[in-house]
This record gives C-alpha cells, sequence and structure tokens, in this order.
C-alpha cells in the first residue's frame, strides 16, 4: 500500500478512536457521508502530509463544513504534518467549547 494512503488510513483511524466514533469509508467517493471521521457531535475532514506546508482553503472549510451541517454535526479539520496534529474549527465551535469548558 503506498505510504501516503497509509499515513491517512492511519490518521483517520487513530482519530475516530479518541472521538469515540467512526471512520468514513469511501469518504471522497460516497453521495452520502463525506467527511473522513464522525462520533455523535462532530464532522471531521482529515488531510495528511509529509510536506512542511499544506495549503487550506476557504473552499475546502466550507466544503467540510457543509457537510457536517448535513451530518448535524459541528465540522473540524484535522491536519498531520511533519509528525505534529493540528485541529481547525469554526470560531462559533471553538467559542462553545471554551463555554463549556468554564461551565464544568
Amino acid at each position: 500500500m503506498d505510504r501516503r494512503i497509509k499515513a491517512s488510513r492511519d490518521q483517520e483511524k487513530r482519530l475516530a478512536q479518541i472521538l469515540g466514533g467512526t471512520t468514513t469509508a469511501g469518504s471522497g467517493n460516497g453521495w452520502a457521508v463525506k467527511n473522513d471521521v464522525r462520533n455523535k457531535a462532530w464532522s471531521v475532514e482529515c488531510k495528511t502530509t509529509g510536506s512542511s506546508r499544506f495549503t487550506l482553503t476557504h473552499r475546502d472549510l466550507i466544503n467540510a463544513e457543509k457537510n457536517a451541517i448535513l451530518d448535524l454535526r459541528d465540522m473540524a479539520f484535522a491536519i498531520e504534518m511533519c509528525g505534529r496534529r493540528w485541529v481547525v474549527v469554526s470560531e462559533e465551535s471553538f467559542l462553545r467549547l471554551i463555554e463549556n469548558e468554564e461551565d464544568a
């Protein structure tokens, strides 16, 4: 198996396990559920690269958000780059997370 495909699948499996969710089979080519990982609250689009740069476009974020909304979930965009892991969320989602943390 191509190492890039393996790295991508490993990222999705690891994140699904952490979130207590599942990976989405055929997420890139299916018509129903599009983002790569989901649990009860989140729909996550995953990208991985060995490069030191990754281009994240407005269109990428809007597509991931649209897919999450259609799935009745919040959107997150997970990027694994050069061994580090990053998660991008909307400001609205971030503020809700902060509020929940303060209420705890």
